[in-house]
């Protein structure tokens, strides 16, 4: 595995092809030698600024140019981003700065009134306000300004990002020859299962993913177009989306506010051969009319990861790309954050229906018997643990939470317990079916304590062809336990009272007595997570539904 900083990895590869694009910026293209000129830009300012080594920087930044120039400047000069959601909120922003104590925040302008007046609450001694504007080319850019009212800032605490840029000319910047095992990203989990953790990522993490993710495809070739869907601070979208496809000489398409129902209109604007996306975004592809002329045979690489998508919607959505062009199926892979994003994906010679593929190249996985290192056998379920060069470093500041999660087994090499519950086949082929944690207890008939798994309920529900999404959480009951109660947004087209006896039907067929939902009901929509998951933890808290 490459042995470098990502800032070294990244240029090694690129310096001899500086006139190629290596951001698009809605439509504003930055070459890879203007690229490497506003990394340093940053990295002097940062200098001047007074960041030190190891020091941790907050990025709260959407798409824009701006967030990788950080990322990248600040991996430079030996620092560390603390990426987080550039709209977390004031107490969620304010919980984050001071758990890493930052002294320099980099946020955007439509966070400023929100964290402005609190700021004194943090550790934070300056803040740099960014603007989707800086970059924008210019007829953008005066649009921009008339929309949004630019904040009166007062070059104390806060400053802009054109100021700050213009306080570090003339610094000189040394290139910091850091330990590539030491921390130099900060991302953070969902917290659909608590609060959100942050998790360390080095440079040998980061640099191993991008070198395993691309090694089963042919990337020979320079400048191909990425469209970037989520915003930097979720790995699947800094790592693979924007990282690792300026690493291999492509152009990162980035668009400051992706909006999901313009999904036809980005692909036949932009022609993008490379889309990570998510269920959820794929899904509007078939809820909205493609433009006349689209052609997507521009595909090469097209993932969806995340959360789970019906074998139903896959198809279809497959059916309408192929329409248009498209030579691919969708793919899909299994991963997290702790993970740096991927460790299993499929390819087009191995893309079984239900699986996540197989483990990256340098990456292992097994599967045990829950709260135990006991390897099961093929076909046997039970929680998929990975190991390799890309888990994480730990938990920051939270050495209990990491050792729930990572465990040093009999082999010596630590493994990541996912809590995903799966087996493998005789291929070695991953198949998810469902979460620990989310497994619920009840009593069946006989008043035997057994478990519920809402995964296989909510796959067996989506059978039904009117189902669009579907999500099972268990109620409390004192005779029961719990029991399981279905949420489902049904398409358009189908009558309610006639499809729940059918649902019914099918979960009768199916499943176990124990496991057949004793109450439906029938929504416009669910809630979901930051990152855009069906939050069912947030549905357990809905009233009114």
């Amino acid at each position: 595995m490459p042995e470098c900083t990502i800032f070294e990895y990244m240029m090694e590869n690129n310096k001899d092809f500086p006139k190629d694009v290596a951001i698009n910026y809605v439509g504003e293209k930055t070459t890879y030698r203007e690229l490497f000129e506003n990394i340093d830009k940053t990295a002097a300012a940062f200098l001047k600024a007074g960041v030190k080594e190891k020091e941790i920087v907050t990025v709260a930044l959407p798409s824009i140019p701006e967030a990788l120039y950080c990322v990248y400047a600040l991996n430079k000069i030996g620092a560390v981003a603390n990426m987080i959601h550039p709209l977390a909120g004031k107490e969620e922003t304010i919980n984050y700065i001071n758990e890493v104590q930052s002294r320099i925040v980099v946020i955007f302008d439509g966070a400023y009134e929100t964290i402005a007046e609190e700021i004194e609450r943090t550790t934070a001694e300056k803040v740099i306000v960014s603007s989707p504007s800086d970059s924008l080319p210019g007829p953008l850019k005066v649009a921009y300004s008339v929309k949004v009212k630019k904040p009166n800032l007062d070059g104390k605490v806060f400053f802009s990002w054109k100021s700050f840029i213009r306080d570090g000319k003339g610094t000189e910047i040394k290139t910091i020859k850091k330990d590539c095992h030491e921390m130099a990203i900060i991302s953070h989990t969902g917290g659909t299962t608590g609060n959100p953790k942050g998790v360390m990522c080095s440079d040998y993490n980061i640099n191993s993913l991008i070198y395993q993710s691309f090694c089963c495809f042919e990337h020979d070739e320079r400048q191909h177009r990425a469209l970037a869907v989520l915003p930097p601070f979720v790995n699947y979208s800094l790592v693979q989306s924007m990282l690792e496809m300026i690493f291999l000489g492509y152009q990162v398409i980035l668009l400051p506010k992706y909006e999901p129902k313009k999904i036809w209109r980005y692909f036949k604007q932009y022609k993008p051969n490379v889309v990570l996306s998510i269920p959820a975004y794929w899904e509007m592809v078939l809820n909205n009319d493609a433009p006349k002329h689209v052609d997507l045979s521009c595909f090469e690489q097209i993932y969806y990861g995340g959360e789970a998508m019906s074998e139903e919607t896959e198809k279809a959505i497959d059916k309408v790309l192929k329409q248009y062009g498209s030579k691919l199926d969708l793919l899909k892979g299994l991963g997290s954050t702790e993970l740096m994003s991927v460790a299993s994906q499929t390819y087009p010679w191995c893309n079984e229906v239900g699986s996540v593929g197989i483990p990256l190249v340098k990456t292992n996985c097994k599967v045990v018997n829950p709260g135990t290192e006991e390897e099961v056998q093929y076909f046997e379920q039970g929680e998929i643990c990975f190991s390799g060069p890309t888990v994480m470093m730990g938990y920051y500041n939270n050495p209990v939470a990491t050792d729930e999660v990572i465990k040093i087994h009999a082999d010596s090499e630590r493994w990541i317990h996912t809590g995903d519950l799966g087996y493998i086949n005789d291929d070695g082929v991953i198949f998810v079916t469902g979460r620990i944690k989310r497994i619920i207890m009840t009593k069946g008939e006989d008043g035997q304590v057994t478990k519920l798994f809402p995964d296989r309920i909510e796959k067996i529900i989506c059978m039904h062809p009117s189902v669009e999404l579907c999500c099972v959480i268990g109620i409390s009951d004192e005779q029961r336990i719990n029991y399981p109660k279905a949420y489902a947004i049904i398409k358009e087209g189908y009558k309610i009272e006639t499809i729940e006896r059918e649902i019914l039907d099918i979960c009768k067929k199916n499943l176990p007595s124990y496991m057949i939902p004793e109450k439906f009901e029938f929504v416009t929509d669910l809630p979901r997570t930051e990152r855009g998951k069906v939050d069912y933890r947030a549905l357990e808290k809905w009233k009114g539904l």
